[in-house]
């Protein structure tokens, strides 16, 4: 049988491609961490290609957050998508740029796998489940992971399995879990169906395991893979398992035997998918593009863009850590490559003339070069973790009086899934994950591999290290020491709120619209009274903790039960009593069910969003608002998400000055320490530091580059003898601070006072 060939390199993508589906001939859709979900079509007529088909690709939905899992529901013709804002959304592949027919909610974290089969959906997600859906609803969920469930599978109506990071697969009827299969080693990634009796898993131990359904045994171990194994696929017209892996490769298998292996010109060959009527194959990559691979000559590359893609697997370094120890001094020379290979997938090293060390793989009845053998870049040695040999093995120090945990990284690694295999590995929380994959990058040469970008960055541009975040007992890179620049700007030590109502007109338009509500949704007489009351009394006097409890739940039943449209009254009353409330539980209630509400709600009113900011801007006037804020990160985090989603929409000068407010609010609180326990101030400023630097490129309102200069200059000064300050200012340089805070003092030029806040920001960041 013919080996795959290239047929095309579909190039849209601006970030990791990490699902496809490939439906059928005329259609494929892959979705990124661009945030992309994109689809992919032939041009009419150029089936009849004599060099293969081109395609046309359109972005048929644009999500908040980075999409990671995609299924075709091939009954009625939708795609679903999915990703880190955990709802799946499902859209029209017909329609680009269309909204979503619906959306499924539910899931609590990261949704990254999705299958679809017999009228059924089943998705699987970080927060430890996976859901059946039908016809739109939740059907039931399956609980009993342990960790992040990263695969599933629909067998049936009624049976499924998953594959969890637990290193188990378990077998389901309905939500009941009958069968458990173990025998991986590591986080199991992929699922696929070869028969209705057997299937085949994928792990990060490198292995692809076939398992009979009916007595739950493995029959079969594939290893070939030298590194984590991703994704699978199953070809009906042969026979065959693909599969690919973080060691740049694709698989094909048949019978136990690994029949081709096609290497990529990228670290993460991601996922992949078979059309099943051609048998051709789609692969997704870390470096954005969807390669399509084919038997059929029709559809084959033309001999330049084949020889284009060699020339890039050739430009790629690998690591001994995939090759094992080499001795040059017994290795052949390139004369070795005029004897063939004895299968497809078999790889040789040999000698170049100048001495270096070249790995070729046999394939198309040929050796192809796949790259230069680099060594540890600054290692003299292999460091063996384990069982496994690593170009580093960091100690990492994560607590007074606790053993050091081991951070094992190759060099032709992406530091950013080193760093989240370490956390999953040692069950810390994924918000570790920047200041992890940063300390990586700065602790190692790094090689250049090709021309590939630098890795991308999974949680956007915030820069988020934890309270007592993760320092190598190594030496780190560290911010320079020298006496503090004296400032008469900061720190900043009072927060800013925005309170003053038009009571009148806010007490109008409450009115006008509640005499159209029914039933839950309108205030009652006594509500409307009390409200206009306790406003006035806000006004000229303040309110009593009580007092602001009374008036802030009938702003949030305005919130929560009136359209989108409707609003923006409830918000200004939350925004009047909030700072007045010192009941810990109302206030996380409060604040919890504004970061709730979806993008259909709050968020989809511009006014609704600079009015929601204000609230989370006048917490700060509560004991238990700043507590709330320090003390619980994934509604710090929630808030800075829902800021970050406004800030980055053309806002006016209202909206613009009440989110720098919230953001000096949040610099104030981490410099003064007000949270429950001590160095929680510092885990404040590494939430927000991102945003700041974030905003301040892209703010034209003077008011606002004002504040958020202030705030960035209080983080650098407040936070001097604590023990995080250097991370602080390393967390500034590496978000381009100096930069950023210099092009502002250009935008802003007339303004002496802006003019000063930045050169003394700058003086904090030399």
């Amino acid at each position: 049988m013919a080996d795959y060939s290239l047929s095309r390199s579909l190039t849209g993508h601006t970030g990791d491609v990490r699902g496809v589906v490939f439906p059928s001939p005329s259609l494929l859709a892959s979705v990124s961490r661009d945030c992309t979900l994109r689809v992919w079509k032939p041009l009419p007529g150029s089936e009849d290609s004599s060099y293969g088909i081109e395609w046309t690709e359109s972005v048929n939905y644009q999500s908040p957050r980075y999409l990671n899992s995609v299924a075709y529901l091939d009954d009625v013709g939708l795609i679903a998508s999915a990703g880190l804002d955990t709802q799946i959304t499902v859209s029209s592949p017909h329609a680009a740029g269309a909204p979503a027919k619906y959306t499924l909610k539910g899931h609590e974290g990261n949704v990254c796998s999705l299958h679809y089969a017999d009228g059924v959906l089943i998705s699987g997600s970080w927060d430890t489940t996976a859901r059946v859906w039908v016809d739109g609803n939740c059907k039931s969920v399956l609980r009993g992971h342990s960790a992040a469930v990263w695969a599933v599978l629909v067998l049936s109506p009624g049976t499924y399995l998953t594959g969890s990071a637990d290193k188990t697969i378990c077998l389901w009827n309905n939500s009941t879990c009958v069968a458990t299969f173990r025998g991986h080693t590591d986080v199991v990634r992929a699922l696929c169906l070869i028969s209705p009796t057997s299937f085949a898993s994928a792990s990060n131990d490198g292995s692809v395991r076939i398992w009979n359904l009916s007595t739950h045994i493995c029959v079969s171990e594939l290893y070939g893979h030298s590194s984590f194994v991703y994704s699978l696929a199953y070809v009906p017209l042969t026979g065959e398992i693909v599969s690919t892996s973080e060691d740049r490769s694709i698989r094909v298998w048949k019978e136990g035997q690994c029949m081709q292996a096609i290497a990529c010109p990228c670290t993460s060959v991601w996922t992949v998918a078979v059309c099943a009527a051609t048998g051709d194959i789609a692969a997704g990559g870390s470096d954005g593009v969807v390669r399509l691979f084919t038997r059929d000559k029709a559809r084959t590359a033309t001999e330049d863009e084949i020889l284009k893609f060699h020339e890039q697997v050739a430009s790629y370094a690998i690591s001994t850590t995939d090759t094992g120890s080499v001795n040059k001094e017994k290795l052949p020379g390139e004369e070795a490559l005029d004897i063939p290979g004895t299968k497809n997938g078999q790889v040789m090293m040999v000698k170049s003339p100048v001495g270096a060390v070249v790995a070729y793989q046999w394939s198309d009845g040929k050796w192809n070069k796949i790259g230069e053998v680099v060594s540890a870049v600054g290692q003299t040695q292999k460091q063996l973790y384990d069982g496994r040999e690593y170009d580093y093995v960091f100690e990492v120090d994560i607590k007074d009086g606790v053993p050091p945990l081991k951070l094992p990284y190759n060099a032709t690694e992406n530091p950013y899934d080193a760093a989240r295999r370490f956390l999953e590995k040692n069950e810390l929380p994924l918000s570790y994950l920047d200041e992890t994959a940063k300390f990586i990058e700065q602790n190692t040469a790094g090689v250049q591999i090709g021309t590939q970008a630098p890795a991308s960055d999974p949680y956007g541009s915030r820069y988020v290290p934890p309270p007592e975040a993760p320092a190598a007992s190594s030496s780190r890179p560290s911010a320079s020491a020298g006496p503090p620049p004296k400032s008469t700007l900061f720190p900043q030590k009072t927060y800013i709120y925005v309170k003053k109502a038009n009571v009148p007109m806010l007490m109008k338009k409450t009115t006008e619209l509640n005499a159209a509500k029914t039933g839950s949704a309108a205030l009652t007489p006594d509500e409307l009274a009390t409200t206009a009351t306790l406003l006035k009394t806000a006004d000229t006097n303040g309110l009593t903790s009580d007092a602001a409890v009374t008036l802030a739940m009938i702003g949030l039943k305005i919130a929560e039960n009136w359209t989108a449209a409707e609003k923006l009254s409830g918000l200004d009353i939350l925004r009047v009593a909030v700072g007045s409330v010192d009941d810990a539980a109302v206030m996380s209630r409060l604040a919890n069910a504004i970061v709730a509400d979806r993008d259909d709600g709050i968020f989809s009113v511009p006014n609704n969003g600079m009015m929601a900011t204000r609230v989370f801007a006048n917490m700060f006037e509560s004991t238990a608002g700043r507590i709330l804020v320090c003390s619980d990160m994934a509604l710090r985090e929630a808030i800075l998400d829902r800021v970050r989603d406004v800030a980055t929409k053309p806002a006016t000068k209202l909206t613009a000055i009440a989110l720098s407010t919230l953001l000096l609010n949040f610099c104030v609180v981490a410099a003064q320490g007000d949270g429950a326990d001590a160095g929680a101030g510092s885990g404040v400023a590494f939430s927000v530091i991102g945003i700041m630097t974030e905003y301040l490129s892209l703010v034209q309102e003077s008011e606002s580059a004002y504040r958020l200069l202030v705030g960035l200059g209080t983080l650098l000064a407040g936070l001097q003898g604590a023990q995080e300050s250097g991370f602080v200012k390393e967390a500034a340089l590496s978000l381009d601070g100096p930069n950023i805070v210099s092009t502002s003092k250009l935008r802003f030029g007339s303004e002496a006072r802006l003019q000063t806040a930045a050169d003394d920001v700058l003086a904090w960041l030399r």
